[in-house]
């Protein structure tokens, strides 16, 4: 558990933005996101952004027998501690954007939740919009989409940004409420039915008939 702590400190310091806090996340918050019976009942299930894999280990204990967990990590140095922590093959050193091309490859088919562990406050829009569409490519039409935002980020414009990009993008979006016991305090979006992803094609006919509503 320590080596945990300052593996993630130290990949603060090197990378603010990207690894986005100085801790991982609290059992609290991990039970939080486990706990939801829409992941107790998934066949596919993929993290995004697995850290110090203290919510993967929670994940990994609410799956029921014989569901698929991939858990993608960007970093190197948290991958390698991952890998050695979990001798399985649950974790990929990848970035989140390639989580379509990654399921193709794995033959499971889309995903039944998504769980992000992403800093969204760090990304520009570009990069949002981005992630959000790579994930709703990745769900099933009745899929859902769970992510975490902490209360001292949430005042920032790029978090503005990203609501905007969630409500654009699933047809339901729901916030729990402050987990207190985590550091920093956060809260959760749970959100459900993503919007179709339109092709160059699709979006040049869809422009002379109505917006998609859901």
């Amino acid at each position: 558990m320590r080596s945990s702590r300052w593996s993630m400190l130290r990949e603060f310091i090197r990378d603010p933005f990207s690894t986005g806090t100085v801790c991982s996340s609290s059992p609290s918050l991990c039970k939080e996101i486990a706990g939801n019976e829409r992941i107790t009942n998934a066949d596919v299930v993929v993290e995004l952004g697995a850290g110090t894999g203290s919510l993967s280990k929670h994940l990994l204990r609410s799956l029921k027998d014989g569901a698929e967990f991939i858990s993608i990590e960007k970093n190197p140095h948290l991958y390698k501690m991952l890998v050695a922590q979990h001798p399985h093959s649950y974790f990929l050193l990848d970035c989140a954007e390639n989580l379509p091309t990654i399921l193709r490859q794995r033959s499971v088919g889309k995903a039944d939740v998504i769980i992000s562990s992403l800093p969204w406050a760090s990304f520009s829009s570009k990069q949002q919009r981005e992630l959000t569409q790579a994930i709703r490519t990745s769900l099933k039409p009745n899929g859902t989409f769970i992510t975490y935002a902490y209360v001292c980020g949430a005042v920032l414009p790029s978090f503005s940004a990203f609501r905007k990009q969630l409500a654009q993008s699933f047809c339901n979006v729901d916030r729990s409420r402050i987990v207190w016991n985590n550091f920093p305090p956060a809260f959760l979006y749970q959100c459900r039915q993503p919007v179709p992803v339109l092709t160059k094609t699709a979006e040049i006919k869809s422009s002379h008939r109505s917006k998609y509503s859901c």
